[in-house]
């Protein structure tokens, strides 16, 4: 398995700056697959996990990493304790499992469960990141949560900074074959939390180490099944759903072509794909008589699965718990493919590769170029339209046209948020379990300061307000609170979607045949790499 042609091609999260160079320099779609155990990059779909461009705590305009939830300096393999004391390697290499030096009591705080918290006696908690290092000054509720967790425990965060993340994934994976853990958490993507890392037996399953089942903090909202994967949980989320995509769109053009505000279908209820299907034909022109398009109405790095999400289906269906079958055949899947090929082959309102390469290089960059109206991506893309000179009055956000098999508008995601894991050997993994779950646990009612789990939506809103109008901020709360994880980035399957399957519909073969005949090859991908016999194709 070659892990590095996989990371050649990988965005590290960086500045907005250095995210829009790395990007010339990158060959695939406008997201990121980054699952390190993949070596397919050749595509990926939009609701995959793309490069963070800003978070809840700094401006989108920062020159320092905007990625990290604490916010602060961005320098590689750099680290941060708070007790000023940064003379330590921040490594932890001891393999025992209990620390006898740990004291216990309980707290019956939260309606008659029993919370273990441990005097860990001033013990320095190491975290490994891609993130920045928390910038302490700074009022942020992570920051908050690091404070009160330091409290509660007796202990000292320190913070590590692996900007490189195929090197921090592949630490722990390899610190799990050689006994032993660097660190006392790392925070992993994330759609790498499982299968990939769970199947390696490099992370705990952490519900043996803390009763999440009964913790009335870890059953509320998505929080109760995220980073739960066969019955066991993996991974510690501490943040809500912050990367559903909808669909920008530049103002300017849509004055251009006389189409209204699209925002105005919203409110008579209907942005519907009737709607979308003439909104593209009025902003795809030819302007010079050549006879072929000089101005696009839309793209993405998959308008496929764009659409079939948007249509209330799904490439993978199953929980998280459940094992995933392939999904692609069904009725409302079908629609979608079948609608996409129409704007394709029909209406030519989407261009092909070729027809996108005569303007841009990919997907991502395709608004920058004035010359396409639409695209899909996540909340923080309106930073990076702004970065590139369109006028934040120009700059809209809108949910996914709805189907017709659809209820609801609907902002899928590819990728779950990031979560924290627990290294294999970590030293005392009970204890350092509590402590990162209520580090991660901003909304346990528990604590001393109360907050609800839309304040950091309401932290990532203020970071991007210049980008969000008062409509696309119900756009970024809409998708966290509705989350929609459609696990396409935990399987990797795109591989055979953008080489086999979409080719084959737009060189004529019919939607029902082209999917029956790579059904059995990507229900092959996902069994094997849910049951970790693969973990790349």
């Amino acid at each position: 398995m070659n892990h590095k042609n996989h990371m050649n091609k990988t965005l590290s999260r960086l500045t907005v700056a250095a995210l829009l160079l790395a990007l010339l320099l990158t060959t695939v779609g406008c997201g990121v697959k980054v699952n390190p155990d993949d070596k397919n990059t050749d595509s990926t779909s939009s609701t995959g996990t793309e490069s963070t461009i800003a978070d809840e705590n700094s401006e989108p305009s920062d020159t320092e990493d905007t990625t990290t939830p604490g916010d602060g300096q961005s320098n590689t393999d750099n680290t941060s304790s708070n007790t000023g004391d940064n003379k330590t390697d921040g490594k932890n290499n001891g393999t025992t499992k209990n620390n006898n030096n740990n004291s216990k009591t309980t707290t019956t705080s939260k309606s008659g469960f029993k919370e273990p918290v441990y005097d860990l006696k001033g013990r320095e908690i190491v975290i490994a990141w891609e993130h920045a290092v928390p910038n302490m000054s700074k009022n942020t509720i992570f920051n908050e949560s690091i404070k009160l967790t330091e409290k509660k425990y007796n202990v000292k965060f320190k913070f590590v900074q692996q900007s490189d993340y195929f090197k921090l994934y592949m630490t722990l994976i390899n610190d799990h074959a050689a006994g032993k853990a660097t660190y006392d958490a790392v925070n992993l993507r994330g759609y790498d939390v499982f299968p990939s890392a769970a199947n390696s037996g490099a992370i705990l399953e952490v519900n043996k180490y803390y009763d999440f089942a009964n913790d009335p903090t870890w059953n509320i909202d998505f929080f109760k099944d995220l980073g739960v994967f066969k019955k066991n949980r993996y991974g510690i989320p501490y943040s809500p759903n912050d990367m559903g995509n909808g669909i920008w769109y530049n103002r300017q053009l849509l004055r251009k072509f006389n189409v209204p505000d699209l925002w105005t279908y919203v409110n008579n209820d209907t942005w519907n794909w009737t709607t979308f299907r003439a909104v593209c034909k009025k902003l795809t022109q030819d302007t010079n008589g050549d006879g072929k398009p000089d101005y696009w109405a839309f793209t993405s790095s998959d308008p496929w699965l764009d659409f079939i999400f948007a249509n209330g289906a799904t490439l993978i269906s199953s929980g998280v718990n459940g094992a995933p079958k392939v999904s692609l055949d069904s009725k409302a899947a079908l629609e979608a493919i079948q609608f996409i090929a129409d704007l394709h082959m029909i209406d030519n309102t989407i261009p092909d590769g070729k027809e996108l390469g005569a303007i841009t290089d990919k997907p991502f960059n395709a608004m920058f170029t004035g010359k396409v109206a639409m695209a899909t991506y996540h909340a923080r893309y309106g930073a990076v339209l702004e970065q590139m000179g369109i006028p934040s009055s120009d700059i809209g956000w809108i949910y996914l046209p709805k189907g017709p098999s659809a209820k609801t508008y609907i902002t899928a995601t590819g990728t779950m948020p990031d979560m924290f894991v627990i290294p294999r050997n970590v030293n005392a993994p009970k204890e350092v379990t509590a402590v990162i779950q209520d580090l991660a646990a901003y909304w346990d009612t528990s604590r001393e300061v109360k907050r609800n789990v839309n304040d950091k939506i309401d932290e990532l809103y203020n970071a991007l307000k210049t980008s969000l109008d008062a409509n696309a901020k119900k756009v970024l709360y809409y998708q966290a609170q509705n989350p929609v994880f459609t696990l396409t980035n935990n399987y990797t399957l795109s591989n055979t979607l953008q080489n086999d399957l979409w080719p084959s519909i737009l060189k004529g073969k019919s939607v029902k045949s082209a999917v029956d005949s790579v059904k059995s090859t990507l229900q092959k991908e996902v069994t094997d790499k849910y049951n970790g016999t693969s973990v790349s194709k």
